[in-house]
């Protein structure tokens, strides 16, 4: 378990940079052309809960308690669910909407085998 925390939290990291940049180029083009979308700067927010929840998921991976899933969960839950609330104005973001939601069931599922496994 401790290593599909690990490999999870790599995976994270890894899209949360891939997000992060191209995010930073939306908002750093929308800034200059003064356009008024504001795609670039919720991506930044989607990057920094997926990256947040990615290091809560590693960081946390040896402990004796589900702090660090439900954490994660938490932040995988927000990051869900802002974009798939700007999913209909943005449709570029829903395949970010469903890797959030995904990290956000592996968090789920995490918290149940440990509790599962507890029990026996």
């Amino acid at each position: 378990m401790k290593s599909i925390k690990l490999w999870a939290g790599i995976l994270g990291i890894v899209i949360a940079g891939y997000i992060l940049l191209i995010s930073g180029y939306a908002a750093a083009w929308n800034v200059l052309t003064m356009s008024g979308h504001i795609n670039g700067f919720i991506g930044i927010v989607i990057a920094g809960l997926l990256m947040a929840g990615s290091i809560v998921r590693i960081g946390m991976r040896k402990a004796e308690d589900d702090s660090g899933s439900i954490i994660s969960l938490v932040l995988f839950a927000i990051a869900a669910a802002i974009a798939f609330a700007i999913t209909p104005v943005y449709r570029y973001m829903q395949p970010w909407a469903m890797i959030c939601l995904a990290m956000g069931i592996l968090s789920v599922l995490m918290i149940m085998w440990k509790n599962t496994r507890a029990e026996k």
